[in-house]
This record gives C-alpha cells, structure tokens and sequence, in this order.
C-alpha cells in the first residue's frame, strides 16, 4: 500500500511538472507574439520598453501593460486626427468657396454645401458620386493642373471662376468662387473710364476746334463769341477734371478727418459761393432751422450740400430752393425742396449713378454727370443716409440725415 501511495505522488509530480513546462512554453509563444504587435510602428520609447519585455522578470501582466498603454496612444493620436479633420471639414463649410475634391478615379472624397449653391443644386449630398453627371461637370475632368478658368454661363446662374490642383497624384481638388460682384465692378470700372474719356474730349474738342477758327476770324464781334465759347468750355473741363479728382478721393480714401461744423453756417457759405449761378436763374434759397453744431467731415458734408444745391438750380425751373435744417436725439436732417418740374418716377433709382443723365431732362445747364455721384458717395462716407422723392404739387425734394455727434 505503502509502494502504491508512492508511486502515485511521482506520477501527481511529474503531471504538475509537465503542466508548468507547456503552460512557460505557451506563455512565452503568447509573450512574443504581443511583443511582435506592440513593435510595430512603435517609437524609440516604446522599443525601449519593449526590449524590456524580453527580461525574464517581464511578465504577462506588464506585457498587458503595454498593450494598455499602446492602445491608449494609438487611441489618442485617432481622436486627434478626427479632431483636426472636422475642423478642417468645418473651415472649408464657411468659406465663401465651393469645394470639390476628387480621388484617383474621380469619385468623390468631398463636396461642401458652398458648391452646391453656386450650382443651384438642393439635393448636393444625395447626389454625391452621381454629382459630375447629374449637373454636367464632368467636362471639368478634361483640365489640367494649376488651371484657372470661368465656368461657362450654361451651367450656372452666377459668373464662377474655378481653380484645379493635383496632390500627389492622388487627389485633384476644384476650387470655385462667385465673381459676380468682381465682375460687376470690372464693367463698372471699364464703362467709368469710357465716360470720362468722352466727357473730356467734348470740351477739349470745342476749345481745339474754336481756337483754330479763330486764326481766320477777323470780326471782333465773332471773335469775342469764340472766345466765350472757348472760356465757358475749359471751365467745364476743369469742373469735370475737379469732380474726377473728388469722386476718386470718396471711393479710395478710408479715413476721414472730424472737424466742428456749424451746419447753418456751412449752409450760408454755400449759398454765398453760388451766389452767381442763383442771380442768372433768379431763384430764391431759403434756409431755416435749428443752428445745430456736429462732428463730422466738413469736406465731405460741403460736397453733399453744394451738389444739391447747383443740381436743384440747374435742373429747376421753379421760383424757390427751400433748405430746411431739423434735429432728434440721434441725427441731423437736412431737407433741400425745389418747385420745378421734378424727376420722373422711373429715374429716381438711377440718378446717382456715375455719368447719368435724365433722358426727358430740359436744363439749359450742362453738368459734369458727376455731382449726385459724389454725394451719394459722400453721404455714405459719413455713415449718412440719402433720400429723394417728388413732392406732392412740384418739384422734388433730397432729404439728408448725418448721424449725430453733438458738439456742445
């Protein structure tokens, strides 16, 4: 019994060995394998500690350690990425740009809501891979790199201009951009420049024409009428030249110098200065009102008045200019009513364009095209309003509010 008892502790021994010995090979499998995945792109810190992992003493649990520790810095490095990529997303969703992007066999990566109103296009996100058929852009594919160029009228409701760039061959980005309003000021820039060369040549081509005819003229009487003609002209060219240089300096200059105006007096100092012209049209001005003081841009304020009051005596045939000066607790108004034949209900809109004429207009006065121009662009300038509008009998009536900085 004794023999047997014995026997049987050996063979408990031996099976508790050999269950040690395949539980250290399989430990040690498991241990390489985790040591093989943590290896992987790791960084030098991260190999240094792995290399300890191969230390005897390096058990399963600080090789579960590890894995801990790598995941929580692949983990971090993950939440960065989505991070900067939504912001990115977000950035280029409020850029004033359409985006799309396109990878190596021109499926779309992405396309942001810009894109889609620029091409008018309400289901853009639907669409997505079907977006190039659907809208019939994929001629955009037949452009090469760094091209620059406009989309065709028949694609879009709005001039675009769109910009193409590869990266690395792998994605190829479309840029576009609304240049409608660019446009705009081009053609508004193009048409100025050809109004003023026209109304500077009309004058130079008289004072040019006369002053030759002039070399045959004997006949002081005829000679006299030249020269009128002769004077009145250059006057209008250097009235034209001063205006140019006036309208120029509102559009360009940015600050503006504050000064304190008495605006009755400003208003009296006009009329003083129009004194001429008011005698030829007999026609009364008539100021009234509060003598208000206020900080703004004399300069500017002396444009708008003295633009609409030469306007009112050139285009009015009435007896009367009456200008009429109020206040309330936030701004300064000044009214300026004449009795003539006012302005047509369809031209009020367009007076204040650059170079406008009134087609019906029988003034005897030749202006420069640029005065209700330049107040528009002053009034502005000041942070003011303009308003017009044709009185109820006759006339017409401009009626100016200049924000108030009260001057006690």
């Amino acid at each position: 019994m004794k023999i047997f008892n014995l026997i049987l502790i050996i063979c408990l021994l031996i099976l508790i060995l050999g269950m040690c010995i395949c539980f250290l090979k399989f430990n040690n499998r498991i241990k390489r394998n985790l040591l093989n995945i943590l290896t992987i792109n790791s960084n030098d810190y991260l190999e240094s500690v792995v290399n300890m992992a191969n230390k005897k003493s390096f058990g399963l649990e600080n090789i579960l350690d590890l894995i801990k520790f790598k995941f929580n810095k692949v983990y971090k490095k993950y939440d960065k990425i989505w991070e900067d990529n939504y912001v990115l997303e977000r950035t280029i969703d409020i850029l004033e740009y359409g985006v799309l992007i396109l990878d190596i066999k021109n499926r779309i990566y992405y396309v942001n809501d810009e894109l889609g109103k620029l091409f008018n296009i309400l289901d853009l996100k639907e669409m997505h891979n079907k977006l190039l058929e659907k809208t019939n852009l994929r001629w955009l594919l037949e452009f090469n790199n760094d091209t620059v160029f406009e989309i065709p009228e028949e694609y879009s409701f709005v001039n675009i201009s769109c910009y193409i760039k590869k990266i690395n061959n792998s994605f190829t980005i479309y840029t576009f951009k609304n240049i409608t309003e660019q446009k705009k000021i081009d053609n508004m820039s193009t048409e100025f420049i050809s109004n003023i060369t026209h109304e500077l040549k009309t004058p130079l081509t008289s004072i040019i024409g006369f002053a030759d005819t002039l070399k045959n003229v004997e006949n002081e009487n005829d000679r006299q009428i030249f020269y009128d003609i002769i004077s009145k002209e250059a006057i209008r060219l250097n009235n034209l030249i001063s205006d140019i240089l006036i309208f120029s300096e509102i559009q360009t200059q940015n600050d503006i110098t504050k000064q304190k105006i008495d605006i009755m007096q400003l208003l009296y100092s006009i009329k003083q200065l129009l004194t001429p012209q008011i005698s030829n049209s007999n026609i009364n001005v008539n100021i009234t009102g509060d003598r208000i003081k206020i900080l703004s841009c004399e300069k500017y304020i002396m444009q708008i008045f003295l633009n609409i009051i030469d306007n009112s005596i050139k285009h009015s045939f009435g007896e009367n200019i009456d200008i009429i000066c109020k206040e309330d607790s936030k701004n300064v108004y000044i009214k300026f009513s004449d009795d003539g034949i006012g302005i047509p209900e369809n031209e009020i809109e367009n007076i204040f364009e650059r170079f406008y004429k009134i087609p019906t207009s029988k003034t005897k006065f030749r202006g420069t095209g640029l005065g209700l121009s330049i107040v528009y662009g002053a009034v502005k300038k000041i942070s003011g309003n303009v308003e017009v509008f044709n009185n109820k009998n006759k006339g017409v009536t401009f009626k100016i509010s200049i924000p108030k900085n009260k001057v006690e």
